[in-house]
């Protein structure tokens, strides 16, 4: 069985939150193959137009709909990524997924006519290294036994690690020379014209419960100034099952690590004090702040490497967003009417090879 047996109405069981971490590791990989894997894609020959089922095509290599509906819908069951409510939400959504398969076949092609060929043993390594992280002993045949509930091979996710590896080393090509060339005066001109930007921000230490309604986190707020233990709520009452055996505890973060709502509200708060009820996309939260550390400025000479860093990273990306968008033109790919993204030739904004998954649970 290949992901695309798998019809999209099918009842799926979700995998728990473990396995979920494993899996949303892999899901960068998985999502390629899952819409454009071996047996996924239709070649054809013909002189003119799409077939009216397909999403895009590139080449000869057709994308229907079907495949990018039925994806999008197998990576919610296994993944948790969750497509936007409404209408016009929805119809972005389903562009940018496109999108995002489309530029994966051009690398493809751009690694190859390069040379750039993964071992099979680079990618086994990458997997064993991220089993035994993930499952510790016994993690081989737990895996196997997961990715076979829904239908994926170890092969196939080898498979993918390969093109990661490849999109990755791709960039290394592309991008070596500009790294090489950033010097120590192209670093201190970069800190002199914005020093605050490498200033500390503020970080804040912070609990959380979350919860699925909004009148149950107003009965927690008030039990918790009423004088009940944080803590102990936390451990009893969150569903966030990755931070509750923590009583709660988020860690030390900055805003930007935080959605929006949420770090507005927790960033207003005062040392000890509680806040919320705020809603996110995990639920309805009710937050503790239990330790502020201030914003700090530094000088040349406490972040120079990590200025250096920044500079060099910044030119790889503006010379990988360059090569990227000229294959894309290259490529010529063509979409259907419903599938044609807002800027069809722009490059991604992703590092390469490493798509942000937002960890589950978090607010």
């Amino acid at each position: 069985m290949t992901l695309l047996d798998l019809p999209a109405t099918e009842a799926r069981p979700r995998p728990s939150r473990t396995r979920r971490r494993l899996l949303t590791r892999l899901a960068a990989a998985l999502v390629v193959l899952a819409l454009v894997g071996a047996g996924t894609v239709v070649t054809v020959q013909r002189l003119t137009g799409l077939p009216g089922n397909a999403a895009f095509e590139y080449g000869d290599t057709v994308v229907t709909r079907d495949q990018l509906a039925h994806r999008v819908e197998l990576l919610s069951a296994l993944y948790g990524i969750t497509q936007p409510k409404g209408e016009r939400a929805r119809a972005s959504f389903h562009r940018d997924t496109a999108k995002a398969v489309a530029v994966s076949m051009v690398l493809d092609h751009a690694a190859r006519s390069r040379d750039i060929v993964i071992a099979d043993k680079s990618a086994r390594d990458t997997l064993a290294s991220m089993i035994g992280s993930q499952l510790g002993d016994g993690g081989q045949a737990e895996f196997t036994r997961i990715l076979g509930q829904f239908g994926v091979s170890e092969r196939n996710v080898l498979d993918e690690i390969k093109r990661q590896q490849a999109t990755a080393r791709l960039f290394q090509d592309v991008t070596a020379g500009i790294v090489a060339g950033v010097t120590a005066e192209d670093a201190r001109a970069a800190f002199d014209a914005d020093p605050a930007r490498y200033a500390t921000p503020e970080k804040r230490h912070l609990r959380n419960i979350v919860v699925a309604t909004r009148e149950e986190a107003e009965a927690i707020l008030a039990a918790v100034r009423s004088g009940r233990a944080f803590g102990a709520l936390a451990a009893r009452r969150s569903l966030d099952d990755a931070t509750r055996t923590g009583r709660g505890d988020l860690g030390t973060v900055t805003a930007d690590a935080l959605e929006t709502g949420y770090a507005a509200a927790a960033f207003a708060a005062g040392a000890g004090h509680t806040f919320g009820p705020v809603e996110t996309k995990f639920g309805w939260n009710v937050g503790q702040v239990l330790a502020i550390t201030p914003a700090a400025s530094a000088t040349y000479d406490q972040v120079s490497s990590q200025v250096l860093d920044t500079v060099r990273s910044e030119r790889a990306m503006a010379a990988w967003r360059a090569f990227v968008a000229g294959e894309i033109k290259r490529a010529h790919v063509e979409y259907a009417d419903a599938y044609r993204p807002a800027h069809p030739d722009a490059p991604p904004t992703d590092q390469p090879g490493t798509p942000a998954v937002t960890q589950a649970g978090r607010p």
